[in-house]
């Protein structure tokens, strides 16, 4: 295969891995791939100049399941008036796994932190039935979605209108923390926001 088809293949697979929903991305890419690379003669047959890569059917994604309402979230639920259909319209359950659909879009780092703190205690919440957050998970996920700032990290949960969401200071490599009453309340809101509700 010459150079310039095989360019032009994979950018074809790059595109088509974009079209689709982030937490699918990676394992459509993979799959794809494979398949491109795999012995001509293992390759399904050609409907177009491009297809010749590309499976005959990519798997369709995950079956959303029921979100698991351990009782700490059903009790933050009902204290909180939160729905069911508010953390369907945030979170995706498929196969054990808790997967965003709306997240964090605001322009302060310092707001985005925050509200990925409280989005990461009902994420602890619904997979082991603990609302708490770990900072060091608060730290990966803001470094990942463009939160982080490194000079303010711990001064952000300091100030006095933050610090009484949590029940104790968050910290690098620190303890993990649960929401106070005052948390469960900017959850909910947040929730609701991200929902659309």
């Amino acid at each position: 295969m010459e150079y310039e088809e095989m360019k032009s293949e994979l950018q074809s697979i790059v595109e088509l891995c974009e079209s689709i929903p982030q937490p699918y991305r990676n394992k459509c890419f993979e799959i794809l791939l494979t398949a491109f690379l795999s012995p001509p003669s293992r390759r399904p047959a050609a409907a177009g100049p491009s297809a010749a890569a590309l499976p005959a059917r990519v798997g369709s994604p995950p079956e959303a399941e029921k979100i698991p309402l351990p009782s700490q979230v059903r009790l933050f639920m009902r204290k909180n008036a939160v729905t069911e259909g508010v953390l369907e319209a945030v979170f995706f359950f498929a196969s054990g796994e808790l997967h965003f659909i709306k997240e964090p879009s605001t322009s302060s780092a310092a707001e985005g932190q925050i509200q990925w703190a409280l989005l990461l205690a009902l994420k602890s919440g619904i997979l082991n039935n603990t609302v708490v957050v770990d900072p060091e998970d608060v730290r990966s996920i803001c470094q990942e979605k463009g939160f982080y700032d490194v000079a303010n990290f711990t001064a952000i949960f300091k100030r006095k209108s933050k610090a009484r969401l949590f029940n104790g200071l968050l910290e690098p490599q620190g303890e993990s923390r649960a929401l106070t009453p005052d948390g469960e309340a900017e959850l909910a809101k947040l929730l609701n926001t991200l929902a659309g509700a």
